[in-house]
């Protein structure tokens, strides 16, 4: 298929060529021919249908996405104004534009001006599907009865054996500075700064420390070590992630509900297929029909059907995605280790 591709863009070279005035010719030679190679030559032609074989629906699918989110956002200058300012702080935060440029491509994100367009067309994503998520009172309630974890906060000790897990709790409790003994005898990367975790969600430490942690009221601090795989802990619980009523923490619920759905992909994809639907795109390009058609059919689907088709439509995304989604992940259970 790809050799008749070549063959049929090369004869229609050829045509023109041949139909052609010398002035034309000369035009020809030196615009439509992009490399050489002995005697073969390589036309725009051979490259676009090459290009379009290849990357063609990934990268229709990507300037489509594109051009109906910056026509469903409220502002796109404003979102582009946001990127620019994000990335500046983080080349500030990184240590200047060279040291940034190195992290950059060590993660695989390009330049920092391929960066900046892909927090820019992050944010507009996030816009247009965070406005589309139900932020009634029920749907809120449901979250909070059932999904909703509140996050933990806590100090430790690490150490290899029981006796100076309690030799430590003996120094606690007789006066001496959580903090300080951490310091000395913690074993953990958090030693530094008091043995003090970032804040941390069911699941993500082990259990005997979780458990730990629930079980003590904020404030006090464990008076038998807890054994888990990686050594003996003396903990100090700051917040043991007691619910607390919804009246109370609305705000933090409703966000904590939105950034969920966020991180659902298929809820995204769906949103994105309805805003394509409603656009009315049109394809004229025989080859590239099919560019967006999987997230219109998935917008389409009842929502169990959909759930099912996520995988394959995740596949098939990712390529044009790269530039629509950004990913930050905390390493709160390594700091326990």
């Amino acid at each position: 298929m790809k050799k008749a591709l070549l063959r049929v863009a090369t004869s229609a070279a050829a045509l023109t060529i041949l139909f052609a005035t010398p002035i034309q010719t000369a035009v020809l030679a030196q615009d439509d021919i992009i490399a050489t190679i002995g005697e073969k030559q390589i036309t725009k032609e051979d490259f676009y249908q090459e290009m379009k074989a290849y990357y063609g629906n990934s990268t229709l699918r990507t300037l489509i996405l594109e051009s109906v989110l910056e026509q469903s956002v409220e502002d796109s200058a404003a979102n582009l104004a946001a990127a620019e300012e994000e990335v500046a702080l983080q080349v500030e935060q990184s240590g200047g534009e060279e040291v940034f440029t190195q992290l950059l491509a060590y993660q695989s994100l390009g330049s920092i001006e391929e960066f900046t367009h892909q927090i820019y067309v992050s944010l507009m994503l996030e816009e247009v599907v965070s406005r589309e998520v139900d932020t009634s009172d029920e749907a809120i309630q449901t979250y909070y009865d059932n999904e909703y974890s509140p996050t933990m906060e806590a100090q430790h000790i690490l150490v290899e054996t029981e006796e100076e897990a309690l030799a430590a709790i003996e120094r606690i409790n007789g006066g001496e500075e959580f903090d300080a003994v951490a310091q000395e005898l913690s074993l953990d990367s958090s030693a530094s700064n008091g043995g003090l975790l970032s804040p941390f969600t069911t699941g993500q430490m082990v259990t005997e420390f979780e458990e730990a942690v629930k079980a003590q009221a904020n404030g006090e601090v464990t008076q038998t070590p807890v054994q888990s795989q990686y050594g003996y802990h003396v903990i100090k619980t700051l917040d043991n992630g007691e619910k607390a009523p919804l009246a109370d923490i609305k705000e933090e619920v409703t966000n904590l509900y939105i950034e969920s759905k966020l991180a659902d992909s298929n809820y995204s994809y769906t949103v994105i297929g309805k805003l394509l639907e409603s656009a009315d795109v049109q394809i004229n390009d025989e080859d590239l029909k099919l560019a967006i058609q999987d997230l219109i059919d998935l917008a389409n689907q009842p929502v169990e059907e959909a759930a099912t088709e996520e995988a394959t439509t995740e596949e098939t995304t990712e390529e044009s995605s790269e530039e629509v989604t950004e990913e930050t992940t905390e390493e709160t259970t390594e700091d326990a280790e």
